[in-house]
């Protein structure tokens, strides 16, 4: 017989709130086995779980992804969604990275009023397109 981990015990050794481990259990992402009055008690590859479940909230993974991701078992399916979810990443830090390009220039931008700035402008047209048109009058109140 597994020696079972209580809630209280679950939530010191994982990090993670007693309310996150009920919310993730209702979520159907974790669950207990049994109770000892009221308190919950898990099987201690519970941790595994949640440990899986912390890196993949941290690399943005929605609860719905987490769920597919652990549905797989670790099996091979598992490596077509984490493929998948990679790309994204790798698509959303490109993006950051251009964004954070783009703050480095403005914060070095000898312009006046950034708004004005020829490459801040051209910057708008990537981000938002505007059939024939330009970006040419700042925001309201500039």
């Amino acid at each position: 017989m597994v020696d079972l981990l209580d809630i209280g015990e679950v939530a010191a050794r994982s990090g993670m709130a007693p309310s996150a481990l009920r919310f993730y259990e209702h979520e159907q992402i974790i669950g207990s086995e049994e109770r000892k009055g009221l308190r919950r008690q898990f099987r201690p590859d519970v941790l595994t779980t949640l440990a899986i479940v912390a890196m993949c909230r941290q690399a943005g993974f929605t609860l719905d992804e987490i769920k597919v991701l652990l549905a797989t078992g670790g099996r091979p399916a598992w490596k077509t969604f984490a493929a998948r979810k990679r790309d994204e990443l790798r698509a959303q830090a490109d993006h950051l990275s251009a964004m954070a390009d783009q703050l480095d220039h403005a914060l070095r931008c000898p312009s006046r009023n950034v708004f004005d700035c020829e490459h801040f402008r051209a910057a708008l047209d990537v981000a938002l397109p505007m059939t024939g048109e330009t970006h040419t009058a700042g925001p309201r109140g500039s």
